[in-house]
């Protein structure tokens, strides 16, 4: 009897683990352009952390600041977010997907976050507040989520075609070859803001 539970549970061990394994390898190159809309899309850890080089999803990811601003934020990038993959092209260890992306524009969201940021700092100049690092990095957030929502209850919309290069990892998986570029046209030409 234990020699029979052995097989069993061994049996039941290794499914497990293979169910595991494929469900975060993405084994042809269609795959692994769906879990990485996918997972950006829904901010999915596993695919965050994998293209946490891209400063984008850098960003995205990391961007410190009371958490219902920061989901606030997310919801507004992908409230017009969708895709279609129109074509595939693979060559033995290389491919490249031809994806049409509809997204909010927020190709104006910096500027406008200049110009209200550069106005609130001026109007709270002499405030004791102003000094603090904290509070003002808390405002200054607040204030680039508030110009992403605006640009996305706009409801301009934008189609961009994308090409997304891909190599075979040697696992069994596909890899995205991440640019910025790329990212900018995920995220409706939004720029993000950086420390100068």
């Amino acid at each position: 009897m234990y020699f029979v539970m052995k097989i069993i549970a061994t049996v039941v061990i290794s499914v497990m683990m293979q169910a595991g394994t494929e469900s975060i390898v993405a084994t042809t190159p269609r795959e692994a352009v769906l879990d990485f809309m996918e997972g950006l899309e829904n901010r999915d850890t596993y695919v965050m952390e994998k293209y946490m080089d891209d400063s984008y999803v850098n960003f995205i990811t990391n961007v410190q600041g009371d958490e219902a601003v920061v989901e606030r934020m997310n919801d507004a990038l992908f409230s017009g977010f969708t895709y279609k993959i129109e074509d595939m092209a693979v060559k033995n260890d290389v491919a490249v997907a031809k994806v049409t992306i509809t997204s909010c524009d927020f190709s104006g969201v910096l500027d406008a976050y200049n110009t209200v940021s550069y106005q609130y700092v001026v109007d709270n100049l002499y405030t004791d507040d102003i000094a603090d690092k904290d509070w003002l990095n808390a405002q200054c957030l607040e204030l680039y989520v508030e110009q992403v929502e605006e640009a996305a209850a706009v409801g301009a919309t934008m189609e961009t075609t994308v090409f997304i290069p891909m190599v075979d990892d040697g696992f069994y998986g596909w890899n995205i070859i991440m640019t910025d570029g790329l990212m900018s046209s995920v995220l409706g030409n939004l720029q993000i803001p950086t420390g100068q």
